[in-house]
């Protein structure tokens, strides 16, 4: 039986797919291996747009959130709908949320403030958090961490994933003890990617899981087209290399921790698009 894969983040609501042409690239998906698949959520609409496709389609589970690039624009209004969206029992994580101080598209200090209200939405709907970073790794750990200890302390051992970490192992580890998983994108594959291909070989097997965060970072073979969850076999594939072991024991070693993760157990065998 092909091993299964979990995509631990995708954008399959971005206007780069058409909803008529989704059953195809979920068959694709299907026949690379891939049995689930997370549709994150960054604003109002994509956050319902993924709580409705996940209805349609059983390999899909919605997360939902609001980017740091939207904080400087979210208003008690949005925040008290993310928290019934995210208590619904099909969502599986507040996401993606975190910081960007590369882009600075919202000024940091609202950056900060809305990371912290929707870490206090996850605790109180009882998620995991999908967190992005950029240029901020140092900063972001600085609510992560104890936003994890409430997490441990209420008995749950999975506070969340560092979606498409660009940090370095030694900016991960302390998250990873606290108990964050760190995901692997297909931009791992690029030439240039040392770092992510040392956090695929140093940090231990059991705190990676893998993403396409598609459409955006095809890999390295696709460089100029839409990325698209099939993909995501190229992360497990770098991951084993870089480790010098199976892709079928890292297919295998993500897909576990992603069904911890997110608290669910995916088909037994692919076909479920």
């Amino acid at each position: 039986m092909t091993p299964r894969v979990f995509d631990t983040h995708a954008h399959l609501q971005d206007d780069a797919f058409e909803r008529r042409e989704l059953g195809d690239v979920l068959r694709r998906a299907d026949q690379a291996g891939v049995a689930g698949i997370v549709i994150c959520g960054y604003d109002g609409p994509s956050n319902l747009a993924a709580v409705e496709l996940s209805a349609r389609y059983p390999i899909l589970f919605p997360a939902v959130g609001f980017h740091p690039h939207e904080a400087g624009g979210i208003t008690p209004a949005m925040l008290s709908e993310l928290e019934k969206l995210a208590g619904l029992d099909a969502v599986v994580a507040v996401g993606e949320i975190g910081l960007d101080f590369f882009r600075d598209r919202a000024p940091r200090d609202a950056q900060r403030r809305v990371l912290e209200q929707q870490l206090e939405i996850a605790l109180r709907v009882a998620k995991p958090v999908s967190v992005h970073t950029r240029g901020a790794e140092d900063e972001i750990a600085d609510q992560l961490a104890p936003y994890a200890e409430r997490v441990n302390a209420a008995g749950r051992s999975n506070p969340g994933v560092l979606h498409c970490f660009g940090g370095t192992v030694e900016q991960a580890r302390p998250l990873v003890d606290a108990g964050f998983a760190v995901s692997i994108a297909c931009s791992v594959t690029y030439p240039k990617n040392d770092q992510a291909r040392r956090l695929a070989r140093e940090l231990p097997l059991d705190a990676l899981v893998v993403e396409t965060d598609c459409p955006y970072l095809p890999p390295q073979s696709s460089r100029g087209r839409r990325n698209e969850p099939a993909n995501v076999v190229h992360a497990v594939r770098a991951i084993a290399q870089a480790r010098a072991t199976t892709e079928e024991l890292v297919a295998r070693a993500t897909t576990a921790s992603a069904e911890r993760l997110f608290r669910v157990r995916l088909a037994e065998r692919v076909g479920a698009a």
